[in-house]
């Protein structure tokens, strides 16, 4: 029984790492992979249950607090004040529950308070309830207090979800009132035991499979919102297209109607206005900047939006026209970022906005400067949209990001907030 109760308490050690992972996985950003993470936490409390083994108590309580220090500042990102807060939080937490599953088991069953110390099927099945009351205390935590998982999850599935802790709490006090009240043999008070042991494995498990679920169905959410936004910026790209061809058929046509008109005008007023007219005219006939049909509609689109706006925007093509990326990503890109410069400098007070694309050093570099009274909201170093439906807003840069990722680029900002102007630079590699 002995060796038995050993692997019991590696378990329950390692099932208390899960636990610790969960919590700080939904309130703190992780600095490395879910794995290694977890291989991490696993190794702190390996070492925790060597020192537990020690049998003193302030000798556990602080390396159990050293250990959740660690885990939240070396492996989040989490403030130094931050660790020290929810490491004694937690303990506190667990040192409660421990005491509620004592007082409580004392209470409906045996009335022996130190029963767990001379019973070894006593003290595992009070071990098991502590810890998995210390898991539901966490898991309430979380749903009310983590940003994370309130953004992410469906608050009512969550609280259903619920049912399963409070069941396996009633299961495992029910194995342990037949322990108390029955004499079972070792062989029975191992499989009970065990069956506790599977249900605490059990509820860890499925908070973290449930959590997963939510974050893939985010992330397909997320590429079905950029897609059906690329397509729909394509489809205006054939519209836009196709505009322009017809407006170069009806500017040429113009041309040719207001020539013959100026050649049998006898009037040389008339004749003078007419020819005043042909600098509009080609203005409107002529959209190509850099020879690359996508990026001239792209800037064609936006040059004309700014306009209706009464932004203005300058575009200087040197050297280099983006005719190496694919026009879909090309779109993706610019639409993007230009899409965020017209609505910053829409709200400013100096409505401007400037692009600069050209090579430097083995690289295609994309400038955008727009003016923006206002320093952007961060998260994590990640921009965050200022609309308030951030469900379906949000996700232009980190389309850029992916994007430019995909062709080994460089995506970078800088907020200038002495002149208020923000600036976006992509650099792509040219021999890729």
């Amino acid at each position: 029984m002995e060796a038995y109760q050993i692997i019991f308490n590696i378990l329950l050690y390692f099932s208390e790492g899960l636990i610790l992972f969960y919590y700080a996985d939904s309130f703190f950003e992780r600095k490395y992979s879910a794995l290694k993470t977890v291989l991490c936490v696993s190794a702190f409390h390996i070492a925790l249950f060597g020192i537990y083994y020690l049998d003193n108590t302030i000798l556990n309580l602080a390396a159990l607090f050293a250990a959740y220090c660690l885990v939240f500042s070396l492996l989040y990102k989490c403030k130094i004040l931050s660790s020290i807060f929810n490491s004694t939080l937690l303990l506190a937490v667990m040192w409660i529950c421990e005491w509620a599953v004592l007082f409580i088991t004392t209470l409906f069953n045996d009335n022996d308070f130190n029963a767990y110390q001379y019973s070894p099927a006593v003290r595992i099945f009070d071990t098991t309830l502590s810890k998995l009351a210390y898991y539901l205390v966490c898991l309430i935590l979380i749903r009310l207090f983590s940003k994370q998982i309130k953004n992410k999850q469906n608050k009512a599935v969550y609280w259903q979800l619920m049912i399963m802790p409070v069941s396996s709490l009633a299961a495992i006090f029910a194995f342990r009132y037949i322990t108390s009240e029955a004499t079972l043999t070792n062989k029975a008070n191992i499989i009970c035991s065990i069956v506790s042991l599977l249900l605490l494995f059990a509820n860890i498990v499925v908070f973290l499979v449930y959590e997963h679920a939510i974050n893939t169905a985010a992330e397909l959410y997320e590429l079905r919102a950029i897609r059906q936004k690329q397509e729909t910026e394509k489809q205006y790209l054939d519209i836009l297209e196709q505009n322009n061809k017809d407006l170069k058929i009806f500017t040429h046509d113009i041309k040719n109607h207001l020539e013959q008109i100026g050649n049998i005008a006898e009037n040389d007023e008339v004749t003078k206005y007419i020819s005043g007219l042909y600098g509009t005219i080609n203005q409107y006939g002529n959209t190509v900047i850099s020879g690359n049909k996508t990026l001239d509609i792209i800037l064609s689109k936006y040059n004309t939006l700014c306009a209706n706006k009464s932004i203005s925007i300058t575009v200087k093509v040197k050297e280099a026209n983006l005719s190496d990326i694919d026009n879909s990503d090309l779109s993706t890109i610019l639409n993007n970022a230009l899409d965020n410069a017209v609505e910053a400098a829409e709200k400013s007070a100096k409505r401007q906005i400037s692009v600069d694309i050209y090579s430097r050093r083995g690289f295609e570099v994309v400038k955008i400067q727009n003016s923006c009274d206002t320093a952007p909201k961060t998260s994590n170093q990640k921009l965050l949209t200022a609309k308030q439906n951030k469900d379906l807003h949000g996700l232009g840069y980190e389309s850029i990001v992916k994007t430019v990722k995909r062709y080994q680029g460089i995506p970078d900002w800088v907020y200038d907030e002495e002149n208020k102007i923000f600036e976006l630079t992509v650099a792509i590699p040219i021999n890729r």
